[in-house]
């Protein structure tokens, strides 16, 4: 039997008192990692509290992408200021040929293998040769009862009869079968 002064002793860690925030919200880095308590709540409420180095790292690279930019504008102005009319060179005028490798690679393969492969074969060979067939069934079926369509009355009135009488004889067996 347990005394009150021994605890059952877990095997896995202890469970948070508290749930965190969601996870689309938790900010880089373990927590409790060197944060203050109020970078511990911006964190709890879904901000992060940039490190300082990490701002200037930023700040660092968001200049050289601008410095690389008014680089090259300038470089586009004196050039395009001397010669305006200047011909731009064939790679940038077909624009890098992109619309040439996705035509070669994605457009003209789908278009072959539907042209080819969907409707000359499955098109053609599959759906149209279903519906012909049907319309081709149904045609020799309809030479097929031609025959039976000889235009005498008496001759219809002849074969109604001879039906009724087959199940007229077919129900009076069944009765008969029954009794015996």
């Amino acid at each position: 039997a347990m005394s009150g002064a021994e605890q059952p002793r877990m095997l896995s860690p202890t469970p948070q008192p508290i749930d965190g925030a969601s996870p689309l919200s938790v900010a880089e880095g373990a927590p409790g990692t060197g944060s203050s308590n109020a970078a511990a709540a911006a964190a709890a409420d879904g901000d992060h509290a940039h490190d300082p180095a990490e701002v200037r790292m930023e700040r660092i690279f968001s200049a050289i992408s601008v410095g690389i930019a008014l680089i090259g504008i300038g470089i586009g102005w004196t050039l395009f200021k001397r010669r305006p009319l200047m011909e731009m060179p064939r790679l940038l005028e077909n624009k890098y040929y992109v619309d040439e490798v996705y035509d070669a690679t994605i457009i003209n393969p789908i278009k072959t293998g539907s042209r080819e492969g969907l409707w000359k074969i499955f098109d053609v060979g599959v759906i149209d040769g279903i519906v012909n067939g049907v319309g081709r069934g149904m045609t020799e079926i309809g030479s097929l009862a031609r025959y039976l369509q000889t235009g005498f009355v008496r001759g219809y009135a002849a074969i109604i009869l001879f039906g009724a009488l087959a199940v007229i004889g077919y129900f009076a067996y069944s009765v008969i079968s029954l009794i015996r």
